[in-house]
């Protein structure tokens, strides 16, 4: 409820919000239900966006706008492949990707990955960079100037150039994935073994 109270004075500060929304159960509250032709977990999509404009207003209402970033991401696709919509139509949770949450295939590990920090990654860019989520730690460390011992984090790498529109070259060399049953994928550019 109030990021002020994270953003008073010169101190900088790490919030992590972990929303259950739209995982299950599917659950949106009274004022996001029925907006969406897709059902309840349409409804909680919305009500999710709804959560983290609000975050982004908390950030502009306190003037640490310019000097935040702000990343919105998620740790896997969607638990279900397609959902029916009220008009009989076949909603894809993956977009056009195969597969879904617990999979090796892309719509169970490619997923939204949307970062704002004014003056410093470009309004509506995007990158081609391969990325995951273990990357975060070390693009932090090399914001903050913090150093990760050796024994952590081996798998980071640090993003800022992807972020910044100054990725040259791959970042990484190849991403390892593994589902649930524990079998493993590896992917290097546009290529994935399974």
């Amino acid at each position: 409820e109030d990021i002020l109270s994270f953003a008073g004075g010169d101190k900088p500060f790490f919030l992590y919000i972990p929303l259950t929304s739209p995982h299950s159960p599917v659950v949106p509250n009274k004022p996001f239900q029925g907006k969406t032709n897709i059902g309840s977990y349409g409804d909680f999509v919305v009500e999710t966006d709804w959560v983290v404009g609000q975050v982004m207003k908390a950030v502009d209402d306190a003037k640490i706008k310019d000097n935040t970033l702000l990343i919105f991401t998620t740790d896997n696709g969607a638990a279900q492949f397609s959902r029916n919509t009220k008009g009989g139509k076949t909603h894809l949770s993956s977009g056009p990707y195969r597969g879904r949450k617990r999979d090796n295939w892309e719509g169970g590990h490619r997923v939204p990955f949307i970062a704002r920090w004014p003056g410093k990654i470009k309004p509506n860019s995007t990158s081609d960079q391969t990325i995951c989520l273990t990357d975060i730690m070390a693009t932090a460390a090399a914001i903050t100037g913090a150093k990760i011992p050796n024994n952590a984090a081996e798998d980071s790498y640090n993003i800022l150039s992807a972020l910044l529109g100054k990725d040259t070259k791959p970042i990484r060399n190849y991403t390892l994935h593994q589902t649930i049953s524990l079998a493993m994928a590896i992917r290097r550019g546009q290529w994935k073994y399974l």
